[in-house]
């Protein structure tokens, strides 16, 4: 057996620092009271972490306030789905839907099982967005803006092509895209992404959940699919909008609203196709933030490490290979 070499030892002793980390530690990396640390370029970047978490925090809060126990209910349902869905999908919404329906009680009613159908259809999207990516470890990205610039006031042609084998190339179960704001009172906003195989129409889709809205809440969240299909994303909302019920995605009764529908599906989620897009390509680099700042090891992508003690979540920045 070969001897292991200084850089297999240094990957070692990462993956177990990695595997032995609260999260609350990693959290102290961003703490405003080391931010005179923080060289000044960089200052931004712990400010945006600990208004990103804050956000995802409330999120997670609320979820588990309105459906008590809610997450742990889903991963033991991922668990019995086992192999019956793609690796790279968490749950699928109809599942999730299920669960809602059948084991817990939203928060008001009293009575298991009385959450209103579309109510519970919504909340299921809303929750299948947040527990994806709260099983993959809770994993921010930010993209630098050579990779994916930040739309302020997004463009609405929907002619953008779609993604081309994105379920091969999808790293974790969901992940959380996070910008600046330019609203100094928000500091930080994102969007979950995540991937979903539909079992009865055996079809993937990337469901899109922008949370952009002034004050993060569940509510504010509008959890929406976009199916996987067409050469364009006008061609995959007109799909999409043809095949998923009124109360996911804006209804349409004739070919004027179907398209008048389509192209303000495609025109909101453009970005995050994109976005998608170029955080799954193999000519991106990522960077523990942590690191970044020199408060941390070094860290792979794809983490190989989802779980962690701690809710914080880790934040990576990501860049082009070509920068």
């Amino acid at each position: 057996m070969a001897a292991p070499t200084a850089r297999s030892c240094c990957v070692a002793d990462v993956a177990l620092w990695r595997a032995l980390m609260d999260r609350t530690v990693y959290a102290e990396s961003f703490v405003e009271h080391r931010d005179g640390e923080t060289p000044e370029t960089l200052r931004w970047l712990p400010v945006m972490y600990r208004a990103a978490a804050a956000r995802l925090e409330k999120l997670e809060r609320e979820a588990e306030q309105r459906y008590p126990g809610i997450f742990e209910r889903l991963d033991t349902e991922r668990v019995a789905v086992g192999a019956a869905v793609p690796s790279w999908c968490w749950l699928p919404v109809a599942r999730v839907r299920e669960v809602l329906a059948h084991h817990c009680t939203s928060n008001g009613t009293g009575i298991e099982g009385t959450s209103p159908t579309a109510q519970r259809s919504v909340d299921a999207a809303r929750l299948a967005s947040i527990g994806a990516w709260r099983a993959a470890g809770r994993h921010m990205v930010h993209p630098d803006d050579d990779l994916i610039p930040w739309p302020h006031e997004a463009e609405c042609d929907g002619g953008d092509e779609m993604p081309v084998g994105l379920p091969g190339r999808w790293p974790l179960f969901g992940l959380y895209v996070v910008f600046l704001s330019p609203n100094p009172a928000v500091l930080a906003e994102g969007g979950f992404l995540h991937l979903e195989w539909d079992e009865r129409e055996q079809r993937a889709a990337l469901r899109i959940a922008p949370d952009t809205e002034p004050v993060a809440g569940l509510g504010r969240l509008d959890a929406q699919p976009l199916h996987l299909v067409g050469e364009t994303t006008l061609e995959a909302a007109r799909k999409t909008v043809r095949a998923v019920p009124s109360d996911t995605v804006l209804a349409a009764s004739s070919d004027s609203e179907l398209d008048r529908s389509a192209m303000l599906l495609a025109g909101k989620n453009r970005f995050w196709v994109r976005a998608a897009d170029r955080l799954t390509s193999p000519h991106v680099n990522f960077v523990d933030a942590a690191q970044a700042l020199g408060r941390a090891p070094g860290a792979l992508w794809p983490p190989e490490q989802p779980d962690a003690k701690g809710g914080a979540p880790l934040l990576w920045l990501a860049m082009s290979a070509n920068a």
